[in-house]
């Protein structure tokens, strides 16, 4: 795991209420109209601010990511770097100083053909979410991640160009988490909870 160059992140579990269902608008016109994917937020995002897990990364149903004031400020004195900060208020739009809507500006990463995606490892076939325009890989990723190096850069947070996963309510494909050694050190020193990782391969 140390010697691994990109990880894999799962932030777990999902919380809902999404901040779709609290009043954040999304464009849809921007939308991928086969699979769903790639509807832009419109302005803060918003939501029960009572039911924001109490630890320092947490994510919605709807894939929105929200970070505690303290690991912003952690990231910040670190020179993190391939993340921006977005305000979060509550339903009415108040906003509030204790969190922050993290916000990846790039998902270019590229999905290495070695990586596995589908409805079931055993019948990979038909996969339902997959998109014939290439947004979404599939409905779930079934083996170790493999990423093109090639399309990987220097920053410490990343995301891949493809989304993962059905398009179903409030729940919306996502692209898969991935981050720099450096910044999983930073998050093990910071005691932060509640994720997982797994190496990401480079081919």
């Amino acid at each position: 795991m140390k010697e691994a160059k990109l990880l894999w992140l799962r932030v777990r579990p999902f919380f809902e209420p999404t901040g779709e269902d609290c009043g954040t608008m999304y464009d849809e016109t921007t939308a991928c109209p086969k699979c769903g994917f790639g509807a832009r937020q419109v302005g803060p995002l918003h939501l029960e601010l009572k039911r924001i897990p109490k630890r320092d990364i947490a994510r919605t149903l709807g894939g929105e990511i929200v970070v505690s004031a303290r690991l912003a400020e952690q990231m910040k004195t670190a020179g993190i770097r391939g993340y921006e900060l977005g305000p979060v208020v509550s339903r009415q739009g108040k906003p509030t100083p204790h969190w922050h809507q993290l916000l990846l500006p790039e998902c270019s990463v590229e999905l290495a053909p070695e990586t596995r995606v589908g409805a079931d490892f055993f019948v990979p076939q038909p996969d339902e979410a997959r998109c014939p325009q290439g947004h979404v890989a599939g409905f779930t990723v079934l083996s170790e991640v493999h990423l093109q190096r090639s399309s990987v850069g220097e920053a410490d947070w990343l995301c891949t160009r493809q989304a993962v996963g059905p398009r179903m309510g409030a729940f919306r494909p996502l692209p898969l988490l991935l981050i720099s050694q450096r910044l999983y050190q930073l998050l093990t020193s910071l005691k932060v909870k509640r994720f997982d990782v797994e190496v990401a391969h480079l081919g």
